[in-house]
């Protein structure tokens, strides 16, 4: 052994009683202990050794600097966005966000985490200023009228047939990244649509979509806008209140609901021809099939790894699980989606790691994870740092979600008629499309994707606010102990967290974990505590 690892291993022995997942193992604190009460801000950073300490910090550093690099390039336009948009000031918790996303990460599940979070934060960084520099709102840019806002649901990679046209994901920055860094934001937006007589009992995420609206909190550009069905059919009203708010031409990207029927591919595939055509007249651009392919060979590599990380995900040994992996995919999937080639240096090196562990037989989480958990939730379980805290607490791994089972198909770049079919495969099978609506049948798949993934237990949404899935209830508790699942319902009420608390969440699983389980939790601080003051 080197000098220099002696050095630290005595280092990290001496200052073992400072680290939290020590603290809970011999009984003298915790993950909780060293944050501020009712809060998510933590009186000093978690010690994790020499070696993952540095690299967490240096990780911090890095994020830093993108967002640094974010105000550099329009440092005018993101001024200005601070003062127009309320949820510009939410992106200020994006530090506090990661940092409580990687609680109790160490090694090789620390560096893919980190490299995955990265990944996000330079995308949405660019984003930002990009959006704001071009902003009508806020006087507009040189690219305000060559960009294409479309509806977030709609995966973007199609509009990349647009070339020098930038596709612009419309509730992005307001609405759909943001409700996972802070869970004070959405019910602001919430309000103001009840404000305007909507019922109180809708879909929480389509209430606030419709609140950025009618607050006028959207950023404003390009000649047209894409709404679309997906997912749901609250999602439609959505699209209603934004298309008279906003003001431009819209075109309704209505895909099939029942995607697994046979005439679902040629009527959804009109339907993004028809969507094409609408750019093409507005615009005064042709589609370039050329280009089109290019995006796509891009993310048919994306989703090739994936299905190999699918392989590793059925192992014990797997380096990227949890937080790391569902919010990656959900990201990277929605709003990357072969569009940023960045994203697929990440998963070149993500696998190379991965591999190497497999063969290692590398155990992640100090091989404390007594369940393996098949997560079916939207994007409560992000602000919740949900998959992060089953972990920590009770060591629950949470092998894969519904998020990362999207259109995972290839995509055929060597013949049109071909392509277009792979495409609207794909398209149809977009952000919560395949797993609470389109029949009973995707709902039914999570019993197949967890026996795919070796899960001995099935985390279920059970947003209260839903229609399509409150019918389902029973008939999921009666599956689950017929097929010898522990299945256990969370209650949320998706962005609101006033409804069902990030307490009220957590004690679905305390409850079940130690009354049904009679287990005893590996970090008792975080069992039940108060961070309804935390982002």
């Amino acid at each position: 052994m080197k000098f220099t690892d002696k050095l630290i291993d005595a280092v990290d022995k001496k200052l073992e009683r400072f680290d939290p997942l020590w603290q809970a193992e011999h009984g003298v604190g915790g993950q909780r202990s060293r944050y501020y009460d009712k809060t998510g801000v933590a009186k000093w950073r978690e010690w994790r050794g020499v070696k993952d300490t540095f690299y967490d910090y240096s990780a911090w550093l890095k994020n830093l600097a993108a967002m640094a690099g974010m105000v550099a390039s329009a440092p005018l336009p993101i001024l200005k966005g601070f003062w127009e948009y309320r949820w510009m000031g939410s992106y200020l918790g994006t530090f506090m966000f990661i940092d409580r996303l990687f609680e109790g990460y160490r090694g090789t599940e620390l560096r893919i985490a980190h490299m995955n979070m990265y990944g996000i934060v330079q995308n949405l960084t660019k984003k930002i200023a990009f959006i704001l520099a071009n902003d009508k709102r806020l006087g507009g840019g040189p690219d305000s009228d060559k960009c294409i806002p479309f509806d977030e649901t709609i995966p973007p990679l199609f509009l990349k047939g647009f070339k020098g046209l930038t596709p612009v994901p419309m509730q992005t920055l307001p609405e759909f990244i943001i409700c996972d860094i802070d869970q004070h934001i959405e019910p602001y937006y919430i309000d103001v649509a009840e404000s305007f007589g909507l019922a109180a009992d809708v879909c929480s995420r389509c209430a606030a979509e419709a609140g950025v609206a009618l607050d006028d909190a959207f950023p404003i550009l390009g000649k047209v806008m894409l709404s679309t069905n997906m997912p749901c059919n609250a999602s439609e009203a959505t699209s209603m209140f934004q298309r008279r708010r906003i003001g431009l031409p819209d075109f309704p990207v209505t895909m099939a609901m029942q995607h697994a029927e046979k005439e679902a591919i040629p009527y959804s595939r009109q339907e993004l021809l028809n969507a094409i055509a609408f750019v093409e007249e507005h615009y005064g651009v042709k589609y370039d099939w050329d280009t089109f392919y290019k995006y796509a060979e891009i993310m048919n590599e994306q989703n090739a790894i994936e299905l190999e990380k699918w392989e590793i995900f059925k192992t014990p040994y797997s380096a990227l699980s949890g937080i790391a992996e569902t919010l990656y995919k959900l990201y990277e999937w929605q709003s990357a989606n072969g569009a940023d080639p960045y994203f697929n240096k990440i998963d070149r090196k993500v696998i190379e790691i991965m591999r190497q562990a497999y063969e290692d037989k590398y155990q992640p989480f100090g091989g404390k994870t007594r369940h393996r958990a098949f997560l079916w939730g939207p994007s409560a379980v992000y602000y919740t740092d949900f998959p992060t805290w089953t972990q920590n607490c009770w060591g629950i791994t949470i092998v894969l979600n519904m998020d990362s089972t999207m259109g995972y198909n290839q995509i055929d770049t060597s013949d049109r008629e071909k392509a277009l079919d792979d495409l609207t495969a794909l398209e149809q099978r977009a952000t919560m499309r395949h797993h609470a609506v389109g029949g009973w049948d995707n709902v039914n798949a999570v019993w197949d994707w967890a026996k795919k993934f070796n899960c001995d237990m099935v985390l279920m949404n059970d947003n209260i606010a839903c229609k399509g899935m409150l019918g389902v209830h029973a008939m999921m508790e009666e599956q689950a102990r017929d097929l010898g699942f522990h299945f256990i319902f969370i209650e949320h009420d998706l962005e609101d967290s006033r409804t069902v608390s990030r307490q009220d969440m957590r004690n679905c699983v305390n409850n079940y974990m130690s009354v049904v389980l009679n287990e005893k939790p590996l970090d008792p601080t975080i069992v039940e505590f108060d961070d309804s003051q935390a982002y």
